[in-house]
């Protein structure tokens, strides 16, 4: 009796490791893992699969993207570690890609064809990351304002637009890269005070840039800050659209300027794949799908696209990514402290 006891035990627990073992199969199918690249993708807001889906046709290799905020990300890959699924880190700001290196989460690749795509002033000098395409943070205002009334980042401090200042929300990885850049080229006490007169305006703080345009363009505000591309975006579809850019500091440093970028992981089994992707991120052909999104190419041969072809020639103050970097923590504590809410 105990012999045939033990034999239905034994066919039920047989039965069990195999339901347990198809759930298991199952569960990695479904999270991606026969996925060929895994892309840990800070750009999942913006539409672009198509440059991923242009890559997959012409390699032949599957790909999986994993959306999140820059900070999730890196937040994610941390704390997976060598047991991270992902391949490839694709940021929206330079300085949390910055963070990844300092961090040891990812490894340097070089090859002739992404030295040949992308300028020495565009990617990391080791190789850890490569930027994708250049984004512009600059102040915004309603074409019913003089064209001449905000020409720097202190004119957003200026009295007049006392309860018409539109700011997005502290917690944004934008703004946050943007004060930490600050605090790196100004020092603490220039920037605070920049601060400080932005809070004095009693500006109304939105949740996103498409929010900040659109109540400039409804006069609930008079100026903004956001990233040009948002409103590169609008006037494809909407010419008219009374909003422009308020280019700052055009005979001094210049707009304030960050990369969307990207480099693969250093715990990556797939190396091959995530660099061939990256060069096809950052080839002509995928260019031109980034640019088409209202950014701006970070390789020469791409122009902006059509309707904003003037803005090529902003002058531009890029971002310090080493310093910026390292000073985001003070960013956000400085935030915090003058009341950006």
């Amino acid at each position: 009796m105990l012999t045939a006891l033990f034999r239905r035990r034994g066919r039920v627990l047989l039965v069990g490791a195999l339901i347990l073992a198809a759930l298991v199969g199952l569960a990695a199918f479904a999270f991606g893992g026969s996925a060929d690249v895994v892309v840990y993708n800070g750009r999942s807001q913006y539409g672009d699969e198509t440059v991923f889906e242009q890559w997959e046709d012409a390699s032949g290799k599957s790909l999986e993207l994993r959306g999140g905020t820059a900070p999730e990300l890196f937040e994610r890959l941390r704390s997976e570690g060598d047991g991270t699924p992902a391949d490839l880190l694709v940021t929206t700001d330079l300085a949390n890609l910055w963070r990844a290196k300092e961090a040891g989460l990812l490894r340097p690749v070089s090859t002739d064809r992404l030295e040949a795509q992308v300028p020495e002033d565009l990617r990391d000098p080791d190789g850890t990351w490569w930027g994708l395409s250049v984004r512009i943070r600059t102040p915004m205002r309603s074409t019913a304002v003089p064209a001449d009334a905000v020409r720097s980042y202190e004119d957003l401090g200026d009295p007049q637009w006392k309860g018409k200042l539109c700011l997005r929300t502290s917690n944004n990885e934008y703004n946050q890269s943007l004060v930490a850049d600050m605090l790196a080229k100004r020092g603490p006490e220039e920037t605070r005070a920049l601060l400080e007169s932005w809070m004095a305006n009693d500006p109304t703080i939105l949740g996103s840039d498409v929010d900040v345009l659109e109540a400039i363009a409804a006069r609930r505000c008079d100026v903004g800050l956001t990233n040009h591309y948002y409103l590169a975006r609008i006037l494809a579809d909407d010419p008219g659209f009374p909003v422009a850019p308020a280019w700052p500091d055009q005979d001094g440093a210049g707009a304030h300027a960050n990369l969307s970028g990207a480099g693969l992981v250093k715990a990556t089994e797939h190396a091959a794949g995530a660099t061939s992707l990256l060069e096809h991120l950052t080839s002509p052909q995928g260019q031109r799908e980034i640019v088409a999104n209202g950014e701006l190419a970070v390789n020469p041969e791409v122009a902006p696209a059509q309707h904003i072809a003037r803005w090529a020639d902003v002058e531009l103050d890029p971002i310090d990514v080493a310093r910026a970097g390292a000073l985001l923590p003070d960013a956000v504590q400085l935030m915090q402290d003058v009341g950006w809410k």
